[in-house]
């Protein structure tokens, strides 16, 4: 039997299985317990954060023989061949290679006929912005005013592109990026039932790299376990994903606020030398010195971070001063997009780290005040008695 791969071997079979859009899934529950399921849904997010699983769980619950319910059984027939992808009733549909104006007529002409075996013909549409000018038009009548067994669910990641008709003619859900707690407890639930031991280090990278979705997290962790096996380390899991070690970003954060060129210079030589993507470097920097402003302002590092990380910044954010980390992150955050495009992305680096350190104030605003005021004052008592007032005449 051939390999599954864990985004489609974890994909959710049950509403509770979608993680972090419980407000979607409230309202589509309650939706079918009072029997009150729209004809169209519009499903719109970020990449990989549930929504055409979202769409087969809801055509799973309109349609399985126990139904229409909010939990479906999974393993009757219709259940069954809609998790497959296999069901007479239910078209899932590529939006973009399946855009134009004759491919929606079809559909149309289909959908006045009642469904082969099940309670509802149901089309799922992804990437629906895809769909061309004419083809919109030729779906608003019948998106309007559908067969009473027809149902429609689209998803996009770009509602903005759609016409204000399909919109107006939608109940629409919007979903989120999903946050970092839960993304977490998701991801050690699917490495114990998988045997798989990693660090918070590790998961903490991996999470960060994956931004918010869920499938982009499993695929990287596909790519850890094929690259470093069941227990890799946490070096093995930077490599692997082609980021950056989180010491190696402390080091150069820990230089900044200490306004150490030197070693600064020397770590970007090091990073140069191993071949590192300067422009991810820059970006990495970047994030950190946010978690030390975060923790500064808040009094402790944020919660995403792994424990050791959350120490380590902590430690960091007593030391430097707001005035000076703010000018840190502009300086470095501006710089991701010159690195990304310099013909020499080192000199870029190495001068946009060396402009923070001399640009980056070394005092804070008060302590400044503080020092003019004493010099001020050390100025109205000089022998003389000469004021420190400015004289002026005419």
């Amino acid at each position: 039997m051939s390999y599954i791969v864990l985004a489609r071997k974890w994909r959710p079979q049950k509403f509770t299985d979608i993680t972090g859009q419980e407000h979607v899934v409230r309202t589509i529950e309650n939706a079918i317990k009072l029997g009150r399921v729209a004809h169209a849904y519009l499903f719109c997010g970020p990449r990989g954060v549930g929504k055409t699983s979202a769409a087969r769980l809801l055509a799973k619950a309109l349609n399985c023989e126990k139904g229409p319910t909010a939990d479906p059984c999974g393993a009757c027939q219709p259940c069954t061949e809609i998790a497959a992808g296999t069901s007479v009733d239910v078209a899932e549909i590529d939006g973009a290679s399946n855009n134009g104006v004759e491919n929606v007529r079809e559909l149309r002409e289909n959908a006045k006929y009642l469904p082969q075996r099940d309670r509802h013909r149901i089309y799922i549409i992804d990437e629906v912005h895809m769909l061309s000018g004419a083809a919109f038009n030729a779906l608003l009548k019948t998106l309007e005013e559908p067969p009473g067994h027809v149902k429609f669910i689209f998803a996009t990641t770009e509602p903005h592109k759609l016409p204000d008709t399909i919109l107006s003619r939608c109940q629409r859900h919007n979903f989120r990026r999903i946050p970092v707690s839960q993304m977490l407890a998701r991801l050690k639930e699917i490495c114990a039932a998988e045997q798989l031991e990693i660090s918070d280090r590790s998961f903490s990278l991996l999470i960060r790299q994956s931004e918010g979705g869920m499938r982009d997290a499993l695929s990287l962790l596909d790519q850890i376990l094929s690259a470093c096996g069941k227990a890799p380390s946490d070096e093995a899991v930077a490599e692997a994903l082609g980021a950056v070690d989180r010491t190696v970003v402390q080091s150069f954060t820990e230089a900044l606020v200490r306004r150490d060129a030197k070693s600064l210079l020397a770590q970007v030589e090091q990073a140069f030398d191993r071949g590192l993507e300067l422009r991810r470097l820059a970006e990495e920097i970047a994030y950190q010195l946010r978690h030390v402003f975060v923790a500064h302002a808040l009094g402790e590092a944020p919660s995403e971070l792994a424990e050791s990380e959350r120490q380590a910044v902590a430690a960091l954010a007593k030391q430097a001063d707001p005035s000076q980390l703010a000018r840190l992150f502009d300086v470095v955050h501006g710089a991701v997009w010159e690195v990304s495009r310099a013909a020499q992305p080192r000199l870029a680096l190495e001068m946009a780290l060396l402009k923070a350190v001399q640009l980056a104030p070394a005092a804070s605003i008060p302590d400044l005040v503080a020092r003019v005021e004493r010099l001020a004052s050390g100025l109205g008592g000089a022998p003389g008695g000469r004021s420190s007032q400015p004289s002026f005449r005419a």
